[in-house]
């Protein structure tokens, strides 16, 4: 057997999935004969040889194949993603239980074929932020890694149809760190929604790589980022930190970041990769907060106007509110980075939550991006901004 190759599909896994029809089925307007009740998919074990050492950082693709596509009772159309572990106990845990307490990575890819043929990269990527989640950080570079893969089923955008393959092992499996510009990073810590959960960084309109977010923190308070809501780089895993806001950051007893200083700052994540080093490279500047309305609401295009600046809160969870519009028309609102123009960092509100603009927008949000994304308001109206939950509201 050779150990590496470049498709791993010459070693390609035979999923078989088998629906158990129920014996009754759910009514609903849309899809009268959707069947939801006691679902069951059945993945089996690999048919590819336990002996065939793959190098997942040297392979294109995975290619898993469903023997049969769920029977939802009519032809819905199923979603399955991909979902990895480094943990045993992963093929003993009920993906029903409310916290496993198990890690495991839903690979992004989604697909609707049958057929999948999976990013090997992504997998590898999953396997390694496990790694080094578990390891305190360490490289597993070369290691001959053991993972467990389960696959999940489900009708497109439709709640409650969800069903889960059982878990099967995949042995002797090499990794390979390889580094890359995050798409994402999050934000936790102890004055970050209460300290039980993180928050996506806004990427910076025109600047992959470049990410930014408002955020309270308390004298003495602590916060990580990284490229999963698991977050786990502080202080020392970030290349460098400027503090521009007097913020009087310092390394955190547990390799966190600490903010000596109470009050709302600006955080700014520039991101790039070291080809000569395979390394990431995050640069960390920290401004004061500030946000601001702008546009026809306020009868002016002037970045950073005082007369237009949101009213910050003394809290974490507390709302800032914009003055009141002396104007109606399209709302327009950002979060001031400086050094940035103020339409890289632009929000607007879809659906009662923040949306960071990432598309351009020569003309406005209605007629560029969508009604739906286009807040209509009127003259006296104020806008209202929870920055921890990221969700707001004109009124």
């Amino acid at each position: 057997m050779e150990k590496y190759m470049k498709h791993f599909s010459r070693g390609c896994l035979l999923f078989a999935l088998c629906l158990l029809s129920a014996s009754c089925e759910k009514d609903n307007d849309s899809n009268p004969n959707l069947n939801t009740e006691n679902l069951q998919m059945t993945l089996l074990e690999s048919e590819y040889p336990t002996s065939l050492v793959v190098d997942l950082s040297q392979s294109e693709t995975v290619n898993l194949k469903v023997q049969e596509q769920p029977n939802y009772g009519y032809p819905a159309v199923t979603i399955y993603s991909v979902q990895v572990s480094i943990d045993s106990t992963f093929m003993d845990v009920s993906p029903s239980e409310a916290d496993p307490g198990v890690k495991y990575v839903t690979l992004s890819t989604t697909y609707t074929s049958a057929s999948m043929n999976v990013d090997a990269m992504e997998m590898n990527n999953a396997i390694i932020k496990m790694y080094q989640s578990a390891h305190n950080g360490a490289d597993p570079t070369g290691q001959n890694l053991t993972a467990y893969i389960r696959v999940k089923a489900e009708v497109y955008r439709t709640q409650g149809t969800e069903c889960y393959s059982n878990v099967i092992r995949m042995s002797n499996l090499i990794v390979a760190y390889v580094a890359a510009v995050p798409k994402t990073i999050f934000l936790s810590g102890t004055s970050v929604k209460g300290g039980n959960g993180s928050k996506e960084w806004a990427p910076v309109y025109g600047a992959p790589g470049n990410f930014y977010t408002m955020a309270y923190f308390g004298a003495g308070d602590t916060f990580l980022w990284g490229d999963s809501e698991e977050t786990g780089s502080g202080y020392s895993r970030t290349s460098s930190i400027d503090d521009q806001a007097g913020a009087g950051i310092t390394e955190a007893e547990d390799g966190s970041i600490k903010v000596g200083n109470a009050g709302w700052y600006v955080l700014q994540m520039a991101t790039v990769v070291d080809k000569a080093k395979n390394a990431l490279v995050s640069d960390l500047t920290v401004y004061p907060g500030h946000a601001y309305i702008i546009g026809a609401t306020t009868g002016n295009w002037d970045d950073s106007d005082a007369a237009s600046e949101m009213t910050a809160p003394a809290a974490a969870d507390g709302i800032w509110e914009s003055p009141a519009f002396t104007a109606g028309g399209e709302l327009r609102a950002y979060i001031k980075v400086p050094g940035l123009d103020w339409w890289k960092t632009e929000f607007t509100l879809y659906k009662g939550s923040l949306y960071w603009r990432v598309v351009d927008i020569p003309s406005n949000w209605n007629d560029n991006v969508g009604s739906a994304y286009s807040v209509t308001c009127s003259e006296g109206q104020k806008l209202y901004v929870n920055f921890d939950d990221l969700t707001g509201e004109v009124k």
